[in-house]
């Protein structure tokens, strides 16, 4: 019988958890590091802009990044896995699939769609190449922000923790 090899996926995107920075950084930056807050909101996406209002009382629950002068929601499509639509909607972090950000469930998603392995790039809040920490005023924050991430990134995907058949 043909038995078709695994697939290596070469672009794949990596939810980053909503304690990363909150768990890594020092205790001096806990209030202006990234973090995650829960408020309403609602998004709009027209004529290929998208936009978005924070503390709407009638929107829908959404989990806010919120990292110095920077408040960004996490929309539907940065995690849009499992879902039955692919709208640009508001999401929380208990509404997506844990393989988007934990790496148990990640490696159970990845066996269970015949891939072996992937490479990883930043989805919500660094955005392409940690533009976001660039952004930032405070430069010795960005930079422990972009360690921190780095750091997370190989923990998160090192060779020893990966199932070897």
């Amino acid at each position: 019988m043909l038995e078709i090899p695994k697939i290596i996926s070469v672009d794949d995107h990596v939810v980053e958890p909503p304690d990363l920075w909150v768990e890594r950084l020092p205790s001096k930056y806990k209030d202006k590091g990234p973090r995650v807050e829960r408020d309403r909101a609602i998004f709009n996406f027209e004529g290929g802009v998208f936009s978005y209002e924070k503390g709407v009382k009638d929107g829908e629950e959404c989990d806010w990044w919120i990292y110095d002068d920077l408040v960004y929601p996490f929309p539907k499509l940065s995690a849009a896995v499992g879902f039955d639509s692919l709208d640009v909607t508001p999401v929380t972090f208990d509404q997506i699939r844990p393989g988007c950000w934990k790496q148990k469930e990640r490696l159970e998603d990845m066996d269970a769609n015949h891939v072996e392995a992937s490479v990883n790039f930043p989805n919500v809040l660094p955005r392409f190449c940690g533009q976001a920490f660039l952004e930032r005023q405070d430069k010795e924050l960005a930079l422990l922000c972009v360690k921190a991430y780095n750091d997370w990134m190989i923990e998160n995907g090192a060779p020893e923790t990966v199932k070897v058949d």
